[in-house]
C-alpha cells in the first residue's frame, strides 16, 4: 500500500475533513497556518521545508493551489508531489465538475468560507478594529475605501460546513462593506478527487524530482 501524506492549508480544514470522514480517507495531514499566505517566500519555504522532512513517503499530497507562485519550484526528489493544478483554494472549489468549463472568481465579488470567517483578518473582525480605533465615522469611510471594489459577498456552499451557523457574520460583514449577499454554489470535487487517488487532468502528478513549473490549466 501507498504511504500517503497531505500537507494542507487550515483555511480547507472543513473541506479536508468533510471528505475524509465521508470517503474513510485516513492519510497524515501536516496543517499549516492560513497566514503564511501573507508571505509567499515564507509559504514556499515552509512548504518545502516539510516535503523534504518526509522524503520517506511516496506521495506527497498538497491542498494548495499555486497561491501567489508560492508553490512554483516545489520539488520532491524522491517521492511523487501531488496538487490540484488551480490558482488558489477560491478556484478550487467554483469547479463544478470534470468536463465542464472552469469558473473563474467573479470581479467585485468576494467569496468566503467558515474559515473565513473565523481567521483574525476577516472582514468583521478587520472592521470592528477599524470602529474601534478610528470611530464610526471615520471608521466608516475608511472601511468604504478598502471595500470600494467589491459589490457581493458570497459565502461558498460547498456541502462541508453548515452554513446557517456563518449566516449572522455574513450579515454583519455586509452591513459593514454596503455589499449584496449573493450564496454561491461550491463543490470540493477537486480535492476529493485527489485524495481519493484519481489524479484526472486537474490534478498536477510530478515524478520524483519534478519541480511545479504550471498550475493552472489556463497557465497551460
Amino acid at each position: 500500500m501507498k504511504k500517503r501524506l497531505l500537507i494542507a492549508c487550515t483555511m480547507q480544514l472543513d473541506s479536508i475533513r468533510f471528505i475524509m470522514k465521508k470517503e474513510n480517507i485516513k492519510i497524515p495531514v501536516i496543517w499549516l497556518e492560513r497566514s503564511l499566505h501573507h508571505s509567499p517566500d515564507k509559504l514556499h519555504k515552509r512548504i518545502q521545508d516539510e516535503i523534504y522532512e518526509h522524503q520517506d513517503a511516496d506521495e506527497i499530497l498538497l491542498s494548495y493551489g499555486l497561491c501567489g507562485n508560492a508553490a512554483l519550484g516545489l520539488c520532491s526528489q524522491n517521492t511523487r508531489l501531488i496538487m490540484p493544478a488551480f490558482d488558489d483554494c477560491i478556484c478550487q472549489l467554483l469547479y463544478r465538475g470534470s468536463g465542464k468549463d472552469r469558473i473563474m472568481p467573479e470581479k467585485g465579488c468576494f467569496y468566503l468560507t467558515r474559515e473565513w470567517t473565523i481567521d483574525r483578518l476577516g472582514i468583521v473582525q478587520q472592521c470592528e478594529e477599524i470602529y474601534d480605533r478610528y470611530g464610526s465615522v471615520d471608521g466608516q469611510k475608511m472601511i468604504d475605501e478598502i471595500y470600494a471594489g467589491y459589490h457581493t459577498l458570497a459565502p461558498l456552499l460547498t456541502g462541508a460546513y453548515d452554513v446557517d451557523k456563518i449566516r449572522g457574520y455574513v450579515d454583519k460583514a455586509a452591513k459593514y462593506t454596503k455589499m449584496c449577499v449573493k450564496p454561491q454554489k461550491a463543490s470540493v470535487e477537486i480535492l476529493e478527487n485527489m485524495l481519493k487517488g484519481d489524479y484526472r487532468n486537474d490534478i498536477l502528478n510530478l515524478q520524483p524530482g519534478e519541480a511545479v513549473r504550471r498550475m493552472s490549466l489556463s497557465m497551460k
